[in-house]
């Protein structure tokens, strides 16, 4: 088993986040992303793009292509009195996420709001927060043939891999949740070495209990 951090940012492909409409940058990539993206949600205040439609719309904006010079600036170049902002946190988050594809954001009316919060002694910090919605979680990368075997087997008795050869695929989906439930039970009844797997990732993954696609190879039992 290989496992390292690069395994855990490459699992996202889908987050959310909320951008509020009473703050300045936030509302500016709103209005662009009306006018520049297809929504392929169908709810009220809420938009689902592809990234790259997401990156091409801010950049239609001079202004916001300008706060992503600050944000360039401040990795080379620290500024003490630099203020972060919506703009500063979306890139810090898609330039870590090398799978993400699509982006969910919702509108907030809310004309109170702060992205403050509290840290270890009572400091306060400026923070993003998002929320990952589906993943792709790709075990061939991390686990040796026996071990995708095992794997394996364990999934068919569950009855979320098909047991019919002609039947099975490379790959299924499921919970976050449920996925590290069941990796427990097969840690806890000494079948397959989990530990490791649920350890290497980081909890918002559990947490946030994004639909994953687990990749899979198989060999014919």
């Amino acid at each position: 088993m290989l496992i390292d951090n690069k395994f855990e940012l490459e699992i996202p492909t889908h987050i959310s986040f909320t951008l509020y409409k009473n703050d300045y940058i936030d509302n500016l990539i709103i209005s662009k992303v009306k006018k520049e993206c297809r929504n392929e949600s169908s709810k009220d205040n809420e938009f689902i793009v592809s990234l790259d439609d997401f990156q091409s719309a801010i950049k239609t904006s001079s202004f916001l292509r300008a706060e992503i010079q600050k944000t360039l600036a401040q990795d080379s170049l620290p500024n003490p009195n630099f203020k972060p902002n919506s703009i500063f946190f979306l890139k810090s988050i898609i330039d870590r996420l090398p799978n993400l594809d699509k982006i969910t954001f919702k509108i907030s009316d809310e004309k109170i709001f702060s992205r403050l919060v509290k840290v270890d002694g009572g400091r306060e910090i400026v923070s993003f927060h998002f929320n990952i919605i589906e993943g792709t979680f790709d075990l061939t990368q991390i686990l040796e043939r026996e071990q995708l075997d095992t794997f394996n087997k364990r999934f068919m008795q569950a009855g979320i891999i098909k047991n019919k050869y002609l039947e099975r695929t490379p790959y299924f989906y499921i919970k976050a949740q449920s996925l590290f439930d069941i990796l427990a039970q097969m840690d806890e009844a000494q079948v397959f070495d989990a530990f490791e797997i649920i350890t290497s990732v980081d909890p918002k993954l559990e947490e946030d209990d994004p639909i994953l696609l687990v990749k899979t190879d198989y060999t014919p039992y």
